[in-house]
């Protein structure tokens, strides 16, 4: 039976994109006002328009058309003393004009998509790392993998190696090529000196790789693993973590704000905190429903314990 609507599973970058310049102010709301009077003195400018402006302080607006040309240009707004002026600091000689326009400037003209994007990959990689240590399993994939007889260890450039998008094992478990069940396997901080057998039995993460004493057996090895997202490259791009629009938008408004030394920067800080509790309350929520085998109380926990 088909839904009775259309889904989609993940929210899309332009998504975060749209949030991110709501939380910024970069609202798309155009705002054109007639300058009547520019005023710079003491290096401080004075802009007095004809009809009340709406603007207030960090906004970004655009002077230009000002009969005096050296008053144009792009200024961030320090006060606004009443509906009808605003000032920004020029460090240039005084001087007295008219005319002209002040527009505030609109969505993406600030926060453009291109601009973002880097920002934005940074909080998507944060979310990833505060998911993996709370142990969720957004980040998580398995693979089976085909190795030879006597294969010591699966890295970056071994044959077969690491999946393209590993970051770090979770779980490891093998079966003899070719046979139908796997076993699991034990992980070490170090590897025994046992001789090959069979079965490599043990697996230790270390110098960025998998190691194993070896199997006498051609042997599959089936990996779950924290895994790489693939980064955002446009607007199109999807967020593959399901309900993380709110901490990547919160996340990526705190770096936007940190690099324009807003104060607003810490507020973004607290928000991104607030929507991972959330996410991750959710996710601890769902996990409660998977079905799971409690360990027996007896079972042997040391470094190199059998099964």
């Amino acid at each position: 039976m088909s839904p009775v609507v259309s889904t989609t599973a993940f929210s899309s970058a332009g998504d975060v994109f749209s949030l991110v310049r709501s939380l910024l102010m970069d609202a798309d709301i155009p705002a054109t006002s007639l300058i009547a009077t520019a005023v710079r003195a003491g290096n401080i400018v004075t802009i007095t328009t004809k009809t009340n402006h709406g603007l207030m302080v960090g906004n970004i607006v655009q002077i230009g058309y000002v009969s005096d040309s050296s008053f144009n240009g792009t200024q961030i707004i320090t006060t606004v003393p009443t509906a009808t002026t605003f000032t920004y600091g020029q460090a240039l000689a005084d001087a007295i004009s008219a005319n002209g326009t002040s527009e505030l400037l609109i969505q993406g003209d600030v926060w453009s998509d291109t601009v973002l994007i880097p920002l934005a990959n940074k909080a998507y990689r944060k979310v990833q790392r505060r998911l993996a240590e709370a142990g969720s399993k957004t980040t998580t994939d398995e693979v089976i993998i085909d190795m030879p007889i006597g294969q010591i260890a699966l890295t970056d450039s071994s044959s077969p190696q690491l999946p393209p998008d590993f970051l770090a094992p979770r779980q490891v478990w093998e079966r003899i090529h070719g046979t139908q069940f796997f076993s699991d396997m034990i992980q070490t901080d170090v590897l025994p000196s046992y001789s090959q057998t069979g079965a490599n039995r043990w697996w230790s993460w270390f110098n960025e790789s998998i190691n194993f004493i070896g199997s006498t057996n051609a042997m599959d090895v089936r990996l779950r693993y924290f895994l790489g997202l693939p980064s955002i490259s446009d607007a199109t791009s999807d967020i593959l973590i399901r309900g993380g629009i709110d901490a990547m938008a919160s996340q990526t408004a705190y770096l936007a704000a940190m690099a324009r030394g807003s104060s607003s920067a810490p507020a973004f800080a607290g928000a991104f905190e607030q929507d991972m509790k959330e996410l991750l309350n959710l996710q601890a929520h769902a996990r409660q429903y998977v079905p799971g085998r409690r360990r027996p109380n007896n079972a042997r926990r040391g470094r190199f314990g059998c099964r």
